[in-house]
């Protein structure tokens, strides 16, 4: 596997015969060669570390998933006049990338990966990765929203219950007072008729069109009480 920066990508880069690294065309050599170590014997670090180094490869790398060469699962290498020489990390600041042994899952397959990282050791993310958190985070928030709407919907139908609530009981209030000066009424009514007779009847489609309860409740009292003996003194009142 070659990882080569700033050339020109192939028109048809997909097709089988362009997929070859060839020098010549693409005018440098790769900058990281790696080598996945395979249960067919490949030479890793043997005559490939030679030759890369011929071709003047800045770094190789040998990955050794299976541990069939040592127990060491990544070494890296970095040329050194004609040579190479053992790297300590697997940082690689020519080309401001790194490698690391990354556990999960990717293209849904779970296990270690080797993975492009950034200087902290944070994986290079993937284009479908991108897409993948992009869209649960769409997800998450179409959640939140729903949540919300959810929220505001029951507070609504709360609110209309409280208000439904609140109109029963006035329409409980406002039947209690029709009672209330049904009641009063009648007995203004009768009032007059025991002091008056049907002499002043005829006022009550008047007194009738009085709201103010207190103020029927008094005339009721002063028509059921002996505070007044004439008509005058009703009507003074």
């Amino acid at each position: 596997m070659f990882l080569s920066l700033n050339i020109p990508g192939g028109e048809q880069w997909w097709k089988r015969n362009v997929r070859s690294y060839l020098f010549w065309e693409f005018g440098k050599s790769p900058d990281i060669v790696i080598e996945i170590v395979s249960p067919t014997p490949g030479n890793e670090l043997g005559s490939k570390l030679t030759k890369y180094a011929q071709l003047r490869i800045p770094y190789y790398v040998v990955y050794n998933p299976f541990q069939q060469l040592s127990k060491t699962f990544l070494q890296v290498f970095q040329l050194h006049g004609s040579s190479y020489i053992p790297k300590n990390d697997a940082w690689f600041a020519d080309v401001n990338l790194g490698l690391t042994l990354w556990d999960g899952v990717f293209e849904n397959l779970n296990g270690t990966w080797l993975r492009w990282c950034d200087e902290s050791g944070n994986i290079i993310k993937t284009g479908d990765e991108i897409a993948a958190e992009k869209n649960l985070e769409i997800s998450q928030k179409d959640t939140q929203i729903s949540q919300k709407d959810a929220e505001i919907s029951q507070k609504n139908t709360q609110i209309s219950q409280k208000d439904a609530e609140i109109s029963q009981k006035n329409t409980q209030i406002s039947q209690k007072d029709v009672q209330i000066k049904q009641a009063l009424l009648l007995a203004i009514e009768m009032g007059l008729k025991l002091k008056f007779g049907d002499e002043y009847v005829g006022i009550l489609s008047d007194i009738s069109q009085i709201e103010n309860l207190k103020l029927l409740e008094g005339l009721a009292e002063l028509c059921v009480s002996n505070r007044f003996s004439n008509s005058s003194n009703f009507l003074n009142r």
